[in-house]
């Protein structure tokens, strides 16, 4: 379900091909059902903190 994103290095961007399929990836907005995955981990987190 995770999502995989391989850090690229500006020397790598030798192709325009690469080059637009980077900047595509890096403008995907994030989807509602991480944030909402991240809200429930960090309610989870201060439960546990708490007591």
């Amino acid at each position: 379900m995770g999502v995989k994103v391989k850090p690229v290095q500006s020397t790598e961007i030798k192709d325009k091909k690469i080059a637009l399929e980077v900047i595509s990836q890096i403008r995907k907005p994030i989807p509602a059902s991480v944030y909402k995955r991240l809200k429930r981990n960090a309610e989870y987190i201060d439960k546990v903190f708490q007591k």
